[in-house]
C-alpha cells in the first residue's frame, strides 16, 4: 500500500494555519500561551506619550509587522485588531499596533501620514530593530495611509520588506457613488449590495464644517461627533429635539438616504475639498509606489466596494508595479482566516 506522507513544508503550513485559527478563536478572552501582549507607549510628534500595543511571540523569527488600524474610535484597542495581531504573532512575528491620534478621533487630516511615518521611523531606531525586517499592513483607511507612506522620503530610503492592505479605498469619489446606489458594475457584471453608512458619516464629520452649504449645520456636526466617538446613546434624543432642514439632513446621513440635498453637499465637498480628498485617494498617486504590495478585499464589502481592488490592480499592473491581489468570495469588511494565512505567506516570502 502506497501512502503519501505530507512534506515538511506542508506540515509547517498546517501547523501555522492551526495556530492562526486558535489565535482568532481566543482573542476575546486572552492571548494564546505562545503570545504575550504588552501595553506600551511611544513618543508622539510632540514627544507626548502615545499608546501602543505590542504582541510578542514565544518563538520570534526576528520579523516585525506594524499593523495600522482604520478610522475607528477604538484604535489599537479594537478587538478585531487584537485578534488579528495575535493570530499573526503566533507564527513568530512581533506585531505592533500604534495609536494614530487623528485616526482614533476620525479626523482625516494630512497629519495622519506624519504620525504613520513617525512611528515607522521611531521603531527603526529602537535597540535591536535597526536592521530588523519591518513589514507594514493597513486595514481599511489604515491601508490608504500605509500606501501613501510608501512615497515618503524616509521609507523610500529605508523601505519596508513588504506591504499588505485589506479593504482599502482606491478612490473616495467612486466610493460615494457606490454609497448612492449600492451597485457594483465590473466588465458588465452587476452586483447589488446594501451599503454601510459609515463612510458617509465619516466624510460629513470631516468636511461639513469646512464648507458653506447655505445654512447652519452645527447641530448635525455635534451629532456626527458623538457618532464617531461611539456615543450613540445620546444621538436619538438630540435628533428628536432638532427641527427643520438639519433634522432632515442628519436623518438622511444616518439612514444613507442619498437625497438631492446629500448629493448637493457631496458635490460641494468634492469641489471645495478636492485636494484633501485626492490626498486620500490612491487613484491619483499609487502609480509611484515601488514596493511589492499585496492587496486583499472581500466581495461583500459594504463599506468599500470590491471593485476598488480590481481597479487598483488594473491600474498598477498597467504601470508595471509589483502587485499581488486576492478577492475573497462572500467576505465582508474583515480579514478571513485564509487572508491571514496568505498574508503570512507573503511576508515570509519577502523575508527570504
Amino acid at each position: 500500500i502506497s501512502i503519501n506522507l505530507p512534506s515538511v513544508n506542508q506540515i509547517r503550513s498546517i501547523t501555522s494555519a492551526l495556530k492562526t485559527l486558535n489565535g482568532l478563536q481566543n482573542y476575546e478572552h486572552s492571548a494564546p500561551s505562545y503570545v504575550r501582549d504588552q501595553d506600551g507607549h511611544y513618543p508622539g510628534l510632540s514627544n507626548e506619550d502615545t499608546p501602543l500595543k505590542i504582541f510578542h511571540p514565544k518563538n520570534p523569527t526576528g520579523a516585525i509587522l506594524i499593523l495600522y488600524p482604520g478610522a475607528s474610535a477604538k484604535g489599537e484597542a479594537h478587538p478585531k485588531m487584537i485578534a488579528l495581531a495575535r493570530s499573526i504573532a503566533v507564527n513568530g512575528i512581533q506585531v505592533y499596533i500604534p495609536r494614530i491620534p487623528p485616526l482614533i478621533n476620525l479626523i482625516l487630516s494630512k497629519s495622519i501620514l506624519e504620525w504613520t511615518v513617525h512611528f515607522y521611523r521611531w521603531l527603526k531606531t529602537q535597540p535591536g530593530h535597526e536592521n530588523s525586517p519591518i513589514n507594514l499592513a493597513g486595514i481599511s483607511f489604515g491601508g490608504v495611509i500605509v500606501l501613501k507612506a510608501c512615497l515618503d522620503p524616509f521609507l523610500l530610503q529605508q523601505p519596508p520588506k513588504s506591504v499588505i492592505v485589506f479593504g482599502t479605498s482606491y478612490d473616495v469619489k467612486s466610493c460615494m457613488k457606490f454609497m448612492s446606489n449600492g451597485r457594483i458594475d465590473h466588465n458588465g457584471n452587476i452586483i447589488k449590495l446594501t451599503p454601510d453608512p459609515w463612510c458617509v458619516i465619516v466624510l460629513f464629520h470631516n468636511y461639513l464644517n469646512q464648507v458653506d452649504v447655505g445654512y447652519s449645520t452645527n447641530g448635525v456636526q455635534n451629532i456626527l461627533q458623538l457618532m464617531v466617538r461611539d456615543q450613540d446613546d445620546q444621538v436619538q434624543d438630540l435628533i428628536e429635539h432638532m427641527v427643520g432642514v438639519e433634522k432632515v439632513l442628519i436623518k438622511d446621513i444616518i439612514n444613507l438616504n442619498m437625497s438631492d440635498e446629500i448629493r448637493r453637499i457631496l458635490d460641494i465637498f468634492f469641489r471645495d475639498c478636492a485636494d484633501q480628498i485626492k490626498f486620500f485617494s490612491p487613484k491619483y498617486w499609487c502609480k509611484n509606489i515601488s514596493n511589492e504590495v499585496f492587496i486583499m478585499h472581500g466581495t461583500n464589502d459594504t463599506i468599500v466596494p470590491p471593485t476598488h481592488l480590481l481597479e487598483a490592480k488594473e491600474y498598477l499592473v498597467k504601470h508595471g508595479l509589483k502587485i499581488k491581489t486576492k478577492l475573497f468570495k462572500d467576505c465582508e469588511h474583515r480579514i478571513p482566516v485564509e487572508g491571514i494565512s496568505l498574508g503570512l505567506g507573503f511576508l515570509k516570502k519577502n523575508l527570504l
